[in-house]
């Protein structure tokens, strides 16, 4: 993961949420007491020629600011080098209004500034599109020969699903010319409303604005209960349990908050080798504050990783010549035994005065260079170095394999390391970090890649979204059920032994500073539903949903047992077949209220039956009778 300073906004919000958002401020889904329709928003510019420019994308640190719970700011480029700005609101106290104001910095030769809406073509297929005195036009399952299905001058759209259950009133503050598209390129695949911001050139120094209010009506009937199997008699994978990230910000009362808190199984922490490297004598004080904290996790059993993301410059290959933020630099390899030394150096220390051993090293997402690279061959070298050194030096640091960024394939980076064996006598886990979630398959390689070499697994680093953190866009209950989602589909297709969330500090925090105080957020609790309730040291056995709505995952530690299911749409029954004669304890989290402990009853060899709230993750905990 990547390191940014992070300022502080309170963006709790009071109501319920209407409308999910991205790091640029667009928005991504529409929410209702229903699945969530993922409809997304861009502010495109039309150059003479047609080419389409999205202006809401983040290059390198330049994207869009946040000025307020729902507001962003950003400068946009063109490819020919017009500037402009753009400011965005949103005000959900009636529907979701999204304000665009737009100013150009220099001459913009544009055809258009277009504000766009994808809506996904699924809910609306077989619905259709009108504006008041005109009829309504078709959304067809077959493309007529204009793909521009639908012209208008309107102040007020209705978009229509099958049924009366779904619809989307779109209004704007004067009537716009709008365009609908069934597109399908190698982005994907929706129906495309365009909504004119402004048309033809903008002069230096001219504004532009749209106001869109988008109304959305989701109701279907009730869903019938999900019936949710749980075979007993089949363990899937062992699981330690769920952990957390402790690399930067040690001293926050945040860190702190969340070690007393919360039950972690596994935990990473960051050996800053650029600090220690100029003060060995004499560790500052963010190191103390990482050594503290990992004796303390020490002393829990709570086992740990410690990685590396930055050396010291005269350790790669182009010394002193790139930023600090650059990525893939190399190890210099006349180098190899200075650096050998300062990571030796370090875990002597950290061993000696602190009685603190990590059980795993690794370089940070070294595959993608963030921000040490390395090659699969670089990779393998690596692991038999560093791993020989530390065996000489008497320390029970194992090498991890891979920390990999992302799922995406990425299990490849590590074939060549594990059909060494010798680097693998100095392997100790296998680890990927989940940024930007994979498809099952993808996990399921990185599940069978720790299976096929006898390895624990680790996700050492869980998170949603790796841009996230520039404008915490993470900083919503929406953000919380993408989280315990791909958390859930981690432990369904990739098995692992443990995960460690990013992070348990103040980034990406699961709690708030508010007057020094410390106020955990709705995520935390979601968090600590997984921490706290499932048993260290269980067995995952194997439970099946038949709706794909809801997810869920089983664990049993001797008589114990641990049911998480995680309902993504309206409110339903679910029926649970195969659970143990016991008496059930239910804790439910919802938008509106979480971590609640409600009256459970026994289950006797009968379907047991159990309300999940909308949009709610509901664990189940009991005693299984003997």
């Amino acid at each position: 993961m990547r390191w940014t300073a992070i300022l502080f906004l309170p963006l709790a919000l009071a109501a319920a949420e209407k409308a999910a958002y991205d790091s640029n401020g667009r928005i991504i889904a529409l929410l209702s007491q229903a699945e969530d329709i993922e409809a997304t928003s861009q502010i495109v510019a039309v150059l003479p020629g047609g080419k389409r420019v999205p202006l809401q994308v983040r290059r390198e640190n330049s994207g869009a600011r946040r000025e307020g719970p729902l507001a962003w700011s950003a400068p946009f480029a063109l490819p020919d080098g017009g500037r402009g700005t753009f400011a965005l609101s949103s005000d959900e106290s009636a529907g979701v209004r999204y304000t665009v104001s737009l100013t150009a910095e220099s001459a913009l030769e544009v055809d258009a500034i277009e504000f766009l809406v994808d809506l996904p073509r699924a809910p609306f297929l077989g619905g259709n599109i009108g504006a008041p005195g005109a009829a309504p036009v078709p959304l067809a399952s077959v493309r007529p020969a204009d793909p521009a299905i639908f012209h208008a001058s309107a102040a007020a759209l209705h978009i229509a699903g099958p049924t009366p259950a779904l619809a989307l009133d779109v209004a704007f503050d004067r009537a716009t010319a709008s365009t609908l598209v069934d597109r399908w390129d190698e982005r994907g695949r929706s129906f495309q409303l365009r909504a004119s911001i402004a048309a033809g050139p903008l002069a230096k120094g001219a504004t532009a604005s749209l106001a869109t209010t988008l109304t959305l009506a989701n109701n279907p009937p009730a869903p019938p209960p999900v019936h949710l199997t749980l075979d007993r008699a089949k363990v899937r994978f062992a699981f330690d349990g769920f952990g957390g990230n402790y690399c930067w910000n040690n001293s926050s009362p945040i860190a702190a908050y969340t070690l007393a808190n919360l039950k972690p199984a596994w935990a990473r922490f960051e050996l800053k080798a650029q600090s220690w490297d100029r003060h060995r004598d004499d560790p500052p004080a963010d190191i103390k504050a990482d050594l503290e904290n990992m004796r303390r996790v020490q002393q829990m059993g709570v086992p740990f990783v410690i990685s590396v993301w930055w050396l010291p410059e005269r350790l790669y290959t182009d010394p002193y010549e790139k930023p600090r933020s650059a990525h893939f630099r190399q190890i210099d390899p006349d180098r190899w035994s200075d650096l050998l030394d300062l990571l030796g150096s370090y875990l002597l220390y950290a061993k000696r005065e602190y009685g603190v051993e990590p059980d795993l090293f690794s370089f940070n997402e070294s595959n993608l260079g963030i921000y040490v690279g390395q090659t699969p061959r670089t990779h393998d070298e690596t692991i038999k170095r560093i791993g020989a050194h530390f065996r000489k030096l008497g320390l029970k640091t194992k090498m991890l394999l891979g920390d990999a960024t992302g799922p995406r394939d990425t299990h490849k980076f590590i074939l060549e390391a594990a059909a060494d064996p010798e680097a693998m006598q100095y392997a100790g886990a296998v680890a990927f970090h989940s940024w930007g979630g994979g498809t099952p398959e993808q996990y399921t390689a990185w599940g069978d890649a720790a299976e096929w070499l006898g390895l624990p697994l680790l996700v050492t680093e869980l998170g949603v979204d790796a841009a996230a953190y520039y404008t915490r866009s993470y900083d919503s209950y929406h953000y919380g059920m993408r989280e315990a989602r791909m958390t859930l589909e981690l432990l369904t297709y990739a098995r692992p032994r443990g995960t460690q969330y990013w992070q348990f500090t103040q980034d990406y925090a699961l709690a708030h500073l508010n007057q020094g105080k410390v106020e955990p957020t709705a995520r935390f609790w979601l968090m600590k539903q997984f921490t706290d309730l499932t048993p260290y040291h269980s067995e995952a056995l194997a439970i099946a949903s038949d709706a794909p709505p809801v997810l869920t995952a089983a664990f049993r530690k001797g008589r114990d047992y641990t049911i998480h299911i995680l309902n993504l749409g309206a409110a339903r029954t679910a029926a649970l077949e195969g659970l143990p004669p016991a008496e059930w304890h239910v804790t439910e989290s919802t938008e509106a209220a979480q971590f609640r402990q409600r009256a459970g009853t026994a289950s006797n060899g009968e379907a047991y039956r159990v309300e999940l709230p909308a949009h709610s993750l509901i664990t189940l905990t009991g005693e299984a009778q003997q």
